[in-house]
């Protein structure tokens, strides 16, 4: 897929925010599995949906606000019986700038539960310099001593009648203070999608910062709704070389 960064698709910082990275991917994937026969149309009839369990991005630099942005999908190995797509990002003179990697699972439209159906599995292809398929489990810090509360609107439903996946990701980042969100950028994001969100919902958001590091519980009547970690680095200035934070 190629596009242009446009104003529509940047923060005011002028950098596309990893919500909207995550948003092209969703559109690769749609693409890529309307290509082999299983568009919108077919997954209704056969009542499953495809939803992302985990998602893991490393982010070199995030696009900017005029760029033009080349976005690559192929699928991986299948794990268990989760299918695994990878991404990558690259500008239009071929600098890397993302590289990303989902676990999906087909779920029943109507029971909401994990199913067997016969989703197509695509051969697996192997790239050079890759992301690897996230983890299935983070270590967190053993107090969240932070939290915000919010509630699931009707323009953050999808198509598969739950919070879309990319909200997740945009609730996190935004815990992230202002004045910080400024002075950083993103450069790693692990997300777990433990269950689903639905309109008119209440989540508590129990978060922690640990150096350049968020953690973020969300959950909903202490059920947990999803996990991310999100790592943060000061964007480089010219001559100096920034050591990374090994914690």
């Amino acid at each position: 897929m190629k596009l242009t960064i446009a104003r529509c698709h940047t923060d005011s910082s002028g950098r596309m925010p990893p919500h909207v990275l995550a948003k092209v991917m969703e559109d690769a994937v749609k693409r890529q599995m309307e290509a082999c026969g299983w568009g919108r149309e077919t997954m209704e009839t056969k009542n499953v949906a495809l939803v992302v369990g985990w998602t893991s991005i490393q982010i070199k630099r995030l696009p900017r606000l005029g760029e033009s942005l080349l976005a690559r999908i192929w699928p991986g190995r299948k794990k268990c019986s989760m299918h695994v797509r990878k991404y990558a990002f690259f500008t239009d003179v071929g600098e890397a700038l993302v590289s990303a990697a989902v676990l999906f699972l087909p779920m029943d439209r109507t029971s909401r539960k994990l199913t067997v159906a016969e989703i197509p599995v695509l051969p697996e292809v192997v790239i050079s310099g890759e992301a690897d398929v996230p983890s299935l489990r983070r270590a967190f810090p053993t107090k969240l001593p932070n939290q915000a509360v919010r509630t699931v609107r009707a323009h953050e439903i999808d198509e598969n009648g739950h919070m879309n996946n990319t909200c997740y990701l945009q609730w996190a980042n935004e815990l992230w203070e202002n004045d910080h969100r400024r002075q950083h950028e993103p450069r790693s994001i692990w997300v777990q999608y433990a269950n689903e969100l639905m309109e008119g919902q209440t989540v508590t958001l129990d978060y922690a910062v640990q150096g350049q590091r968020l953690y973020v519980r969300g959950s909903v009547n202490q059920t947990d709704s999803f996990l991310a970690v999100i790592q943060y680095e000061s964007p480089p200035v010219a001559g100096i070389v920034r050591k990374k934070d090994s914690s």
